[in-house]
């Protein structure tokens, strides 16, 4: 790297991440050694594929930020239209796991590009939107930039991925306020996604099982062994960490394995078990830093499309963190939706790297730099 692109880095950012990324691995490792000797494999398997992902996403994020973001933003419409090629590829030929088509095979790895998708529809957005300047207010300009979330979301929808369109959205409305856009059409949006909602809903066009996992946070007593399973057994093992946690490899739960999912989408039931209350605080101290610096960065900005994608990484993470964590805790739907950093999963941890490189990039860039 330069040595004023060094200077220049945000290392409070880069040190938080390396710390989520290290709690990931290590509670990782201790809610997957013992099912893994089960099965006959080394029980460090998971954890040298994730962090052989963390090695890629490094250089991918190392990449990403010693390359002026301007330049990104010629790339933005060719990543989307390859993103939204893959989606199709995973339709026709993806991998099948636990009800959902999401996964694209390559050997021991699995490929998620709905992952992906999020990091090419922030650029396409910074990019789209940070040309029109003058129309921020129009309403033909919101339905426009709508659709560069409708193609690509309806492809996820149909594999079927509820959380994903969601949390486009929710990137595409974060955006759109930065931008200027005015609060009525956006609002009228928003009233437009939830009646398209409600009647999705009522015309069944929301799969049963699906319907489940949105109602039981509700109430997980009614179908404690089937839909609310998931939520009972993660209310037990974050109870049971109280103040400092049972300590690290002693988590009850995990090592039983009664939390499903708890090395991707519960991964907090973990921090929380074996690191108590006190950990549980800890790391989201480190998310709150982590969200602290995405909105320094976006208010630093040296321009409209640097202030666009920074404000949009930010939403990204401020999404997946609340509903990762809520659902954990009984105040949301359980959604698979990956903590960023610390959950296992090879595509999750390439587009949060990716991320980072771009907001590394915004921070590095937002005063001209000569050589």
């Amino acid at each position: 790297m330069p040595r004023k692109l060094f200077a220049r880095t945000d290392w409070v950012l880069l040190v938080v991440v390396l710390l989520l990324v290290s709690v990931g691995a290590l509670m990782i490792y201790s809610c997957t050694r013992v099912d893994m000797a089960n099965r006959g494999a080394h029980p460090a398997r998971k954890l040298i594929l994730q962090l052989i992902w963390v090695a890629l996403g490094l250089a991918l994020m190392l990449g990403v930020m010693c390359t002026d973001y301007s330049r990104l933003l010629g790339l933005a419409i060719p990543l989307l239209g390859f993103c939204m090629a893959l989606l199709v590829v995973v339709l026709v030929m993806g991998r099948l796991a636990h009800g959902a088509q999401r996964w694209i095979a390559l050997g021991p790895f699995n490929v998620q590009p709905s992952e992906l998708l999020k990091i090419a529809l922030i650029l396409a957005l910074g990019s789209f939107l940070s040309s029109r300047e003058e129309e921020a207010e129009d309403l033909g300009l919101v339905l426009t930039s709508l659709a560069y979330v409708a193609v690509p979301a309806l492809l996820v929808l149909v594999q079927p991925d509820l959380g994903t369109p969601v949390l486009l959205f929710m990137v595409w409305l974060t955006m759109l306020l930065v931008f200027g856009a005015r609060v009525a059409h956006l609002g009228a949006v928003v009233f437009a996604f939830v009646m398209l909602f409600t009647a999705a809903w009522g015309l069944n066009v929301i799969r049963p099982h699906q319907k489940e996992r949105l109602t039981a946070f509700l109430d997980p007593n009614q179908d404690p062994r089937g839909a609310g399973w998931q939520l009972q057994q993660s209310l037990i093992a974050i109870g049971s960490g109280h103040l400092f946690g049972q300590g690290i490899f002693k988590g009850s739960q995990s090592k039983l394995e009664f939390v499903p999912f708890q090395e991707t989408d519960f991964i907090f039931t973990v921090i929380a078990e074996e690191t108590g209350f006190a950990g549980s605080l800890l790391v989201l101290a480190l998310f709150g830093v982590l969200l602290w610096r995405s909105l320094s960065i976006a208010l630093a900005a040296k321009d409209t499309a640097g202030r666009l994608m920074a404000a949009g990484i930010g939403g990204m993470f401020l999404v997946h963190i609340m509903v990762n964590i809520g659902m954990t805790v009984g105040m949301m739907p359980v959604k698979g939706m990956p903590l960023p950093f610390v959950s296992y999963g090879g595509s999750n941890m390439l587009a949060n790297m990716a991320a980072v490189g771009l907001l590394e990039s915004i921070h590095i860039h937002r005063q001209k730099i000569t050589f």
